[in-house]
């Protein structure tokens, strides 16, 4: 049986209350879980009376759930949906024309529309994205490369950023995906490598993000790091590895005085043969 996380409506991600004609808003939901898909009048007017219309138009009946003259008409609703939405009455005051939908399943991804008929013809298009688990079984569908999919994270940069002391800072970035990723590293054998302070997080106007991480790595015997990057939702993962030379890292305090004693040693023995030379040169041999 498959487990799902109740904890995981923390990350449910809400962009705007409010979209364009044309805008589409992602949202993420797991399976299982109950979801609000957001809808709100451009004008804040009462939706008391007006007539809202919420539907999937890949699906047929694309009817999900109807408001009419006052209350729920369902009779046309596509019977995958039954007794699983349900608008907030208590907000229709507002503007609010939000839809709850129940026990989500992976069958309900895919693009809504919000339809107001009698206010300018305004809709609302959201993306509903669904995932399975954070926490994959042995059962379950592993992380896979999911770059053709919309806003899945691509390849992540790596820059060998300077050196600090005797080591290396790396960084790593992630740009434009959607949802958030989680950023870490490890070495060549795999170890997860603890990264040098939390990773930083931004936001553009589409609500994607972009994830910097940084790494302090040492000298070693391989120098081969990998930044990967990961989408739990959508089952994503991306990664780059990176082979610091030899040469990038400073030497060492330790090496520099060994360095700095070679040369000692050798301008000491140098001198000790130029003058044991110069005395045997003086007793006439």
């Amino acid at each position: 049986m498959r487990i799902y996380s109740v904890c995981m409506l923390c990350s449910l991600i809400i962009i705007s209350s409010t979209a364009s004609d044309t805008g589409v808003q992602p949202i993420v939901a797991l399976v299982g879980d109950d979801v609000i898909l957001p809808c709100t009048l451009r004008h804040t007017v009462s939706a008391v009376y007006q007539s809202v219309e919420w539907q999937r138009p890949d699906l047929k009946p694309k009817e999900v759930h109807l408001y009419r003259d006052e209350k729920d008409d369902l009779v046309l609703q596509n019977p995958v949906f039954r007794g699983r939405t349900s608008l907030f009455k208590e907000e229709l005051e507002n503007g609010n024309t939000s839809l709850k939908l129940t026990r989500v399943k992976l069958s309900d991804a895919g693009n809504y529309t919000c339809y107001i008929p009698l206010l300018d013809h305004q809709k609302t298009i959201i993306k509903l994205l669904v995932g399975e688990s954070t926490h994959l079984l042995t059962t379950q569908t592993p992380l896979r490369d999911r770059s053709h999919e919309i806003k899945a994270v691509s390849r992540p940069v790596i820059i060998i950023e300077r050196m600090e002391g005797d080591e290396v800072v790396l960084r790593c970035e992630a740009e434009g995906c959607y949802p958030e990723p989680v950023m870490e590293w490890c070495d060549a054998c795999e170890r997860v490598l603890p990264a040098a302070g939390p990773t930083e997080t931004s936001r553009d106007r589409e609500g994607c993000y972009t994830v910097t991480s940084h790494v302090i790595v040492p000298n070693s015997d391989n120098n081969t790091f990998t930044c990967r990057v990961q989408q739990l939702e959508i089952k994503h993962m991306k990664e780059r590895q990176v082979h610091v030379p030899d040469q990038m890292f400073p030497k060492t305090c330790h090496s520099c005085w060994l360095t700095v004693l070679g040369a000692v040693l050798v301008t000491v023995l140098v001198e000790a043969v130029a003058g044991g030379l110069y005395l045997l040169i003086r007793k006439g041999y």
